[in-house]
């Protein structure tokens, strides 16, 4: 799309959802000219994205789950019920933080929403509207009740990931992929599915979920190149983007670290390593717009980027992934230097003290905002990945990171 229009088209978009006015025309400014906003301290922009999530779960009175994005176009879609479930992890970290228990509340709420639209077979609507199952976010929504069941004892919680975890058995293909329900075909992002069966294996004991997770994770590692990039990583055809890549990479990190066991035959710290060792390298070489630590959206197989845009989910996905891997290594100075170079250029896009409540404490979906993925947007899962990448680096020290 031709810049000049798409930015015509985000300021019409804004115009019409946010009205006009000072503040309205400070921030239309902002955006359609590239521009960044300041940086406060770590806890600022932290509370202030957690309130951004409260608002986005409070704004549909209906339902406990947390509104998906806000658009310029058409205003808040519905609750989505996979991001929802990795916002759990999220909501337990911040209440132990801050002592705030009002997020306990909302996580045990997400939870019990989450049961109450769970499908018959066990699986998890990717859409209440068209009703489709989708492997994944069944997986995302499996690590919020594991969570949940770890941290109240409640029966249910465990009883529903069984459930779920049970559909994910069911379905799965000889190869070990996933396809029925499926976004664009099998996935390598599907290790974050694989984590969560890992983890429910620890739960219950029973062996069928780690030989699911197994059996997927062997078909995952297969798609990794020896620079670390991945085959089968992007949505449909398309380059993978960071958003993927991170789901990638976080999900195999993290089933390592559940069941180092289990998992010995992949060699998984070591698949890591290479993604993220490329990754620095471009976070080093590639800005767009110039600026440290704005990665592109998407990459080709040997790393070259797409320098007209950025996903900033998945530049906050990256940050906390760097964190936690640094408490791995010893030789972590580079993966704490880049996290904190990548959250400064998130920190930077977020919206503080506006009186726009729809946006106040958001991340956009792209920067530009009017271009790439999730444009003229706010997803809740780009607030939940800077909160907790805000929290991992301010607890470093303590070691602390999210369970989801």
């Amino acid at each position: 799309m031709i810049p000049l229009f798409a930015q015509l088209k985000s300021f019409l978009y804004f115009i019409k959802r946010c009205g006009c006015g000072r503040e309205q025309s400070k921030l239309i400014f902002k955006y359609l000219s590239c521009s960044l906003f300041d940086e406060y301290d770590d806890l600022i922009h932290l509370d202030h994205a957690m309130n951004w999530l409260s608002y986005a779960q409070d704004f549909h009175k209906s339902d406990a789950g947390v509104a998906a994005i806000y658009y310029f176009k058409s205003g808040w879609q519905g609750s989505y019920p996979e991001t929802s479930g990795y916002i759990v992890g999220t909501y337990f970290s911040y209440a132990d933080m801050t002592g705030d228990i009002s997020f306990i509340k909302r996580a045990i709420e997400i939870g019990d929403w989450e049961i109450s639209i769970q499908a018959n077979n066990g699986g998890i609507y990717s859409d209440l509207s068209f009703r489709n199952i989708a492997p994944f976010n069944t997986g995302q929504v499996i690590l919020g009740w594991c969570l949940l069941f770890e941290r109240t004892g409640e029966r249910r919680f465990l009883d529903a990931a069984i459930r779920a975890g049970d559909y994910l058995v069911s379905i799965q293909e000889n190869d070990g992929t996933w396809i029925l329900g499926s976004y664009c075909g099998a996935r390598t992002y599907e290790a974050r599915v694989d984590w969560a069966l890992l983890r429910l294996a620890k739960l219950t004991d029973q062996e069928v979920y780690r030989v699911t997770a197994i059996n997927n994770l062997r078909w995952i590692v297969s798609k990794q190149k020896e620079n670390g990039w991945f085959e089968c990583c992007g949505f449909n055809n398309e380059l993978p983007i960071t958003h993927t890549i991170i789901y990638t990479v976080r999900g195999l990190l993290e089933c390592f670290l559940t069941d180092e066991y289990a998992v010995k035959e992949f060699d998984l710290l070591s698949s890591v390593r290479k993604t993220i060792d490329s990754l620095c390298i471009v976070a080093d070489t590639q800005h767009v717009k110039g600026i440290p630590g704005m990665l592109p959206r998407a990459y080709d197989e040997k790393w070259n980027g797409t320098l007209s845009d950025s996903c900033l989910t998945g530049n906050a996905q990256f940050a906390v992934l760097l964190y936690r891997f640094s408490h791995l290594v010893e030789d972590n100075k580079k993966y704490l230097v880049t996290a904190d170079k990548v959250l400064s250029a998130i920190k930077k896009t977020q919206v503080i003290n506006s009186p726009i409540k729809d946006i106040c404490g958001a991340i956009p979906g792209s920067y530009p905002i009017y271009r790439g993925y999730v444009s003229n947007g706010y997803p809740n899962w780009a607030a939940k990945f800077i909160a907790d990448a805000l929290m991992m680096k301010i607890g470093f020290a303590e070691r602390i990171f999210v369970r989801s």
